[in-house]
């Protein structure tokens, strides 16, 4: 046995011990990219800090999501790597399908992609939602569905985009100054 399948079991061991858990982890599996999409929609409407950069962080991260998950899809494409179910007797809690890839966390990626970008310029929102993508990567081993190497490369995907989008993001200044300025004005002409 490989050390990634070891790391594995020592999480999914625990599924199927507790109804409650099992419940609470599937919940937030399931739900919690909602959580942190509602995190970016409450920054874009918020009236605490500078409301253009709060605009300019949300359309950085909704950029850098979108990269994070193209180039995991494309490395789904690349390589396939069966779940976890499929090669082993595991503890699932998911009716995920055995055709769907395992590498990477979809999930994982994702989250952290949200998280580093919050994390950039509000360091304890940032860290608190690096906690939540923690959980998300540790949820899906819990669920029997990801290897953990699948959700570590999918935080390592999401690092390297936002660090390189973050670096270069002079040049999306101009489009997302367009996108601000049209919505303010859009917003304020309703309110008429």
């Amino acid at each position: 046995m490989n050390l990634d399948y070891q790391l594995f079991e020592l999480i999914n061991q625990f599924a199927g011990k507790s109804h409650f858990l099992d419940q609470l982890v599937i919940l937030f599996s399931k739900y919690g990219p909602i959580l942190f999409g509602l995190v970016f929609v409450w920054l874009w409407f918020s009236k605490k800090g500078d409301p253009y950069e709060n605009k300019q962080i949300v359309l950085l991260a909704v950029t850098i999501v979108f990269m994070t998950l193209g180039l995991a899809k494309l490395m789904e494409l690349a390589y396939f790597r069966p779940r976890p179910f499929v090669s082993h007797s595991v503890n699932l809690l998911s009716d995920k399908s055995s055709g769907d890839p395992s590498f990477p966390s979809n999930h994982a990626a994702g989250a952290f992609a949200f998280a580093f970008t919050l994390f950039w310029r509000r360091r304890k929102a940032g860290a608190i939602l690096l906690v939540f993508a923690l959980f998300m990567a540790l949820s899906r081993l819990f669920l029997g569905v990801h290897y953990p190497s699948d959700v570590t490369v999918g935080a390592i995907l999401a690092l390297l985009v936002a660090c390189l989008v973050i670096s270069q993001r002079r040049f999306l200044h101009p489009p997302y100054h367009w996108i601000i300025t049209h919505f303010s004005r859009a917003k304020s002409q309703s309110v008429r």
